[in-house]
């Protein structure tokens, strides 16, 4: 099985209520391994897309509008900054298959429903996103620098299907899926809620906060170790925060 089934037997009626329906179950193991193998059989932007999404947890339409702005390095690491503010869509060839900065045109859902701009949706907010792997990172900016965009959202759900199907998935992988992926990834990992909450893009509220417990009730164990903050605190104490890397701090003490 490469997509999780049931919830499990054990779990109490509230972690019921925040267990994805079957569209947006996520992957297994097996089915991670499975899929990238896939992604990487394409051609390089199937791979930018199938272990992009993946390995960021954004949602295609967000991914779709990515550029080179958006990468940033810090200690030698990769992180996707993804914006808040407003920006100029150009993700469609248009009819003459122009995908330059000067020539692009808007996807369909920017033209008709944001007059020509991409933003994030009101649920999400603006974040800094760590590319956990350092091979996939320099493929991300080897890619960015010799092509300005990625594709329509459309394509990104296309070419997503074909993955799939090219690594025998019985039914079609989305976007939702990988999203739900990353956020187990991360729970597993030992992160905890504030930190997924963050870097999945929920707001602060009630809502924003039960979402992202969604991640640690599909997840199936915590064996690897998570790193903390350890920087001191006004107390004396050292901090107790999770961060991504070793030698982090966290956004407390940047």
């Amino acid at each position: 099985m490469m997509i999780s089934g049931e919830p499990p037997e054990d779990l109490s009626e509230r972690q019921l209520k925040v267990y994805p329906g079957e569209q947006s179950l996520p992957l297994t193991n097996d089915g991670v391994d499975t899929f990238r193998t896939a992604s990487r059989d394409g051609d390089h932007k199937d791979r930018l897309i199938g272990e992009g999404l993946l390995l960021t947890g954004l949602k295609p339409g967000t991914f779709a509008h990515m550029t080179e702005e958006w990468l940033e390095r810090e200690d030698g690491r990769l992180f996707v900054r993804v914006p808040g503010d407003r920006v100029e869509c150009v993700v469609s060839p248009g009819r003459r298959g122009r995908t330059t900065s000067g020539g692009g045109h808007p996807c369909q859902h920017c033209e008709q429903r944001r007059e020509g701009y991409w933003t994030l949706n009101g649920t999400l907010q603006p974040r800094r996103i760590p590319v956990p792997e350092a091979e996939f990172a320099d493929f991300m900016e080897a890619y960015f620098a010799a092509h300005d965009r990625v594709c329509t959202p459309g394509t990104v759900n296309h070419r997503l299907k074909e993955i799939g199907a090219r690594a025998g998935f019985e039914k079609t992988v989305s976007g939702s899926n990988l999203r739900m992926t990353f956020g187990k990834m991360l729970a597993e990992k030992g992160f905890d809620a504030e930190i997924v909450r963050r870097v999945m893009g929920f707001r602060d509220t009630n809502q924003g906060k039960a979402m992202a417990q969604r991640y640690f009730v599909l997840s199936e164990e915590h064996g690897n170790p998570p790193y903390y903050c350890g920087e001191e605190t006004d107390s004396g104490d050292h901090c107790r925060r999770t961060v991504f890397f070793p030698d982090n701090v966290c956004y407390r003490h940047e």
